[in-house]
């Protein structure tokens, strides 16, 4: 149950990462100039929100 856990708390990271792919992979197939766009903005939200926030404990 412990390992289960431990997994559990991962899978929003995940979801977030393949959400960030799905959409990556729709822009590609609009154009190149805008897939590199998403994959600008998915690194830079993924990285906003996994960044460690000031003042909480």
């Amino acid at each position: 149950m412990n390992k289960l856990k431990n997994i559990s708390q991962y899978i929003p990271f995940v979801l977030i990462v393949l959400g960030i792919i799905a959409i990556v992979i729709c822009a590609f197939q609009v154009a190149t100039q805008v897939g590199w766009l998403a994959i600008g903005i998915g690194l830079f939200g993924l990285a906003y929100i996994l960044a460690p926030k000031g003042g909480q404990s």
